[in-house]
């Protein structure tokens, strides 16, 4: 079964998997939570083309590299 970490806008995340031009290992950051625990997500490493870029990801698909949303 699959652990789905706490993700929040502004974090740093990695493609467990490849999602459409994505490599499974590439990062980005989160610009937007979804319903449907979805996530809207930047990839900046590796570079793609700009339409390629904004993604919308399944959480389940992500890791957290670096949490960057304000403590609490």
């Amino acid at each position: 079964m699959a652990i789905i970490q706490r993700i929040a806008e502004f974090d740093v995340v990695e493609l467990t998997e490849p999602v459409d031009e994505a490599p499974a290992g590439a990062r980005g950051g989160v610009l937007e939570l979804r319903p449907g625990d979805t996530a809207m997500i930047e990839i900046i490493e590796p570079p793609l083309d700009a339409a390629a870029r904004i993604l919308f990801v399944p959480l389940t698909k992500l890791r957290v590299v670096d949490a960057r949303s304000p403590s609490t």
